[in-house]
């Protein structure tokens, strides 16, 4: 980015507001206008803070822009810069947070892959691969290699995956990568279960692995530790060789007893009022725990949280507040129309998307531009934007709000960028027409409706159903091609 072109108005406000990579001094890595290692006007808290890295210029997680100089990085136990790490990572940070909550100054940041291994099956109807014994769910938020695209993945490829695991036991992809090196000993992450020491077995998430040929050193083997296995698989059991290592993420170390700790994830095994897990990590919830952009009664399995707490003597993380972030229900494909860095927003198709802290960006354009972020947007560039939607209220309007930017090259969605591609609700329905996300849509007799066979059935039961419209615009008016219902009841 040219920071020569924007003044210091919008610097300060990039700092303040922009998610991804934005109010950053992109040849430091430190935020702009920050001294974190000097700076005696700005209070610094300590805090260990986990989830999926979104952007750089420096390394953004959870909506804080930590200044990584001098910090020690390790990548599946390996010395690793800066330079290697990729937005969809899940990382683990260790260092200080300004008193502003949106700047830091790292010490650590630890890092590994969840699995890497070769991929035994593929089913894209339901966007699940198998590998090493697990089954990975790829999403509308996955992060992917270079040119990659899920349809490229093939049975025998070698992959790498950052994820979490939701409420079934299942792996949610944030990030894959193919590995080019398939000579490679395979990788495997989580936490112990059904622990034999006679036998010297225990599974993570459903894979045996047979240590018997491992070295512990001076790891002390228990059921819900979180560990980091290497070998070989057989396609049923996981062989483990060398040392067996404690897992870089997770709350289980003791240095973190005194830190403030924040972490993010997916709700799952929710007891209402008690306790959920986080990929693993009991959080605890008591009548002092605070809620963001949400009630209680909005905690369910499934979603999005960011909880900040302490450990407890268990090792358990008693929640001192959660924030509720909404899934993406957005999708928006299409040209960039307008973008305006004093109110950190964006217009697409017509729709206005707000860019927050927790937006993340990927340059998935030729252009490639790692520190990539609301300011190296231009009007005509080639966007998908994924986002949610906030309901009006009495002193606000309804607001879109963007998760995540990518850019790609043109025509990336087809030979025609004019095209549409709105996924969401049915938010109402008029004469010849729907309103998808807040996208008018006219739909007529030629609108392919998969599922419903005439256009007045689709009609008759469309408000507030689950749709992906794919349309043509001309002269600012949107037509439906083709509806895709998003529900098993009339899914062909």
């Amino acid at each position: 980015m040219n920071y020569a072109k924007i003044s210091p108005l919008m610097l300060s406000l990039l700092l303040a507001a922009c998610g991804g990579g934005g109010g950053s001094d992109k040849s430091s890595g430190s935020p702009t206008g920050t001294n974190n290692s000097s700076s005696s006007a700005i209070a610094a808290k300590t805090e260990v803070t986990q989830g999926m890295v979104t952007g750089f210029g420096s390394v953004i997680v959870n909506g804080i822009h930590y200044d990584m100089a001098g910090a020690d990085i390790n990548v599946d136990g390996k010395a690793s810069l800066e330079s290697d790490l990729k937005v969809g990572q899940i990382v683990r940070i260790t260092g200080t947070v300004n008193a502003d909550g949106k700047t830091g100054k790292a010490t650590k940041l630890e890092s590994e892959s969840q699995l890497e291994g070769p991929i035994s099956s593929i089913d894209l109807a339901s966007g699940t691969l198998v590998a090493l014994g697990q089954t990975l769910l790829l999403t509308a938020d996955t992060f992917y290699d270079d040119n990659l695209t899920a349809a490229q993945l093939k049975v025998g490829d070698v992959i790498e995956v950052s994820s979490y695991l939701n409420s079934n036991g299942v792996q949610v992809v944030t990030r894959i990568d193919l590995e080019d090196d398939k000579d490679e000993k395979f990788q495997l992450a989580g936490n112990i279960s059904n622990l034999d020491t006679t036998n010297r077995t225990f599974s993570i998430n459903g894979t045996l692995v047979n240590y018997s040929g491992s070295n512990l050193a001076a790891l002390t083997l228990s059921n819900g530790l979180r560990v980091r296995v290497v070998g070989n698989y057989d396609g049923s059991v996981f062989t483990a060789q060398g040392n067996l290592h404690a897992s870089n993420l997770g709350f289980k170390h003791n240095d973190d007893d005194d830190f403030e700790i924040e972490l993010s994830g997916t709700v799952a095994n929710l007891v209402a009022g008690t306790s959920f897990t986080l990929d693993g990590i009991t959080v605890l919830i008591n009548n002092r725990t605070e809620y963001d952009d949400g009630v209680a009664a909005n905690l369910v399995d499934g979603i999005q949280v960011k909880v900040e707490g302490r450990l407890d003597a268990n090792q358990n993380l008693v929640a001192e507040e959660i924030d509720l972030n909404h899934q993406a229900k957005i999708s928006n494909k299409g040209l960039l129309e307008s973008v305006n860095l004093t109110t950190n927003t964006i217009v697409v198709n017509g729709l206005t998307f707000e860019v927050d802290a927790n937006t993340s960006f990927n340059d998935r354009s030729k252009a490639k531009v790692r520190y990539f972020d609301i300011a190296d947007l231009t009007t005509g560039d080639t966007l998908h934007v994924r986002g949610y939607k906030v309901a009006a209220t009495a002193s606000s309007p309804e607001r879109n709000i963007a998760t995540r930017i990518e850019r790609h090259n043109p025509h990336a969605f087809g030979n025609d960028d004019w095209k549409l591609e709105v996924e969401g609700f049915v938010e109402a329905i008029g004469t010849g027409t729907i309103t998808v996300a807040g996208q008018v849509v006219q739909v007529n007799e030629l609108t392919r409706i998969e599922g419903v066979k005439t256009l007045d059935a689709f009609l008759a039961i469309a408000l507030g159903l689950e749709v992906e419209v794919k349309a043509v615009t001309q002269n600012g008016v949107a037509t439906a091609v083709e509806i895709e219902i998003e529900d098993d009841r009339y899914d062909d």
